[in-house]
């Protein structure tokens, strides 16, 4: 299945990263998988894995792991993982969601063709899409732009806003939640985000 593959990442089907393990016989239908004996107690029968394969790149699969077995002076164990389907693109977007905070500045254009700039705060960002909040109001469907700083550098981004909630913050001013989807991503523009989300992952175990 795969052959070019030596790690992976163990998530809950919520998203929230249990495991960073080794990864054995990739290339066989039973995957063999090498955990640290610190996680192995996060994990049980069914969950979600991402594989980072040389040929393939990130595929995410459910997967079922059994056969727990403790390796021999080693702070590790064995364990088998058995591939119970490939999941799809959309499932695969949603699943890798990652909660950050970091402020921004949105570019959009008003109906009247003035290019506006506002203030917003990221919540969380995937493949797929971002959540942000504001104090300025924004339409459905209106598409925007911001630059967001990840560990492997400045990265310009186009969205279009799917829907926004109203709400009161601390000082009871109204603000406006907003979940977007990505537009118009290039090749490199996915590797990036790819790779931030990851990276965002691993800083909170």
């Amino acid at each position: 299945m795969f052959m070019e593959c030596k790690k992976a990442c163990i998530y809950t089907f919520a998203g929230s990263l249990l495991a960073e393990v080794e990864v054995l016989d990739g290339n066989k239908e039973a995957i063999e998988l090498i955990i640290k004996e610190e996680d192995i107690w996060n994990i049980s029968g069914e969950t979600m894995i991402e594989f980072y394969d040389g040929k393939q790149g990130l595929v995410t699969c459910k997967c079922r792991i059994s056969g727990m077995t403790k390796l021999v002076d080693q702070t590790a164990y064995r364990a088998t993982c058995k591939v119970v389907k490939m999941v799809s693109e959309n499932e695969r977007r949603q699943a890798l969601k990652v909660r950050i905070e970091q402020p921004v500045t949105i570019e959009t254009t008003e109906d009247s063709g003035l290019i506006m700039h506002i203030h917003a705060e990221i919540k969380d960002i995937s493949l797929g899409g971002v959540g942000f909040e504001s104090k300025e109001s924004l339409n459905e469907d209106q598409s925007f732009s911001f630059l967001i700083n990840t560990s492997y550098g400045l990265l310009r981004l186009k969205g279009s806003v799917l829907w926004k909630k109203e709400f009161t913050d601390d000082k009871e001013e109204l603000c406006y939640r907003y979940g977007a989807q990505f537009l118009e991503m290039t090749p490199h523009q996915e590797s990036m985000i790819k790779k931030f989300t990851l990276s965002e992952r691993l800083k909170k175990q």
